[in-house]
């Protein structure tokens, strides 16, 4: 450690973290900058606060996706959870994005990929294509057949909109259409409470 004092929300996040991963070392290098290094690999955090300096965005790149591997998503989602004061206040509000996507997102999206292999096993996730903090852009393939699926992390709903190629087998079309609206009603009783 050095002889910055991060601030709060960062310090939480990065200790949650660390915690986890066994033999990690933290260096912040600002109040709002942070590393952590597992090995070779190295995961960075920022925090950036709102116009009004109160809700905080806690950034992380981790290449490696050392987070995912971990399942740290869910301790991240729920980051408020067992603190107490004003502490808890400011964890409540704050959004934490991970390569791009934020942690609830992240969550939605990894649920869609497991849903459609419920589904049918002719679904396969191929390749992300967009990350946009709410919104993720994927290619899926079925048998053949690739499409794009975008999966939309709106307030009160999940939005999940496929994207065919001209031309598209009709008879397939139809199908997986279908099963986008059953993962969408899923995903919004299991995400938004209905």
């Amino acid at each position: 450690m050095s002889d910055f004092k991060p601030h709060p929300v960062l310090e939480y996040t990065v200790n949650l973290i660390e915690k986890t991963i066994s033999g990690a070392k933290i260096q912040y290098t600002s109040t709002s900058i942070a590393t952590l290094k597992d090995g070779n690999d190295t995961i960075y955090f920022e925090q950036k606060s709102d116009s009004t300096g109160n809700a905080a965005t806690i950034f992380i790149k981790d290449p490696k996706e050392i987070i995912y591997s971990e399942d740290l998503m869910t301790p991240l989602n729920n980051l408020h959870e067992n603190v107490k004061g004003e502490l808890k206040v400011a964890l409540q509000s704050t959004t934490i994005i991970i390569n791009a996507l934020d942690v609830a997102t992240n969550l939605i999206f990894q649920a869609v990929k497991d849903e459609f292999d419920q589904l049918s096993n002719s679904y396969e996730f191929v390749k992300t294509i967009e990350k946009e903090i709410t919104k993720v852009k994927s290619k899926f393939k079925f048998g053949k057949h690739l499409f794009d699926l975008t999966v939309t992390n709106e307030p009160t709903q999940v939005l999940v909109t496929p994207e065919f190629p001209a031309p598209f087998d009709t008879v397939v079309k139809k199908t997986i259409e279908e099963d986008v609206l059953k993962v969408q009603t899923a995903m919004c009783i299991a995400f938004k409470n209905g």
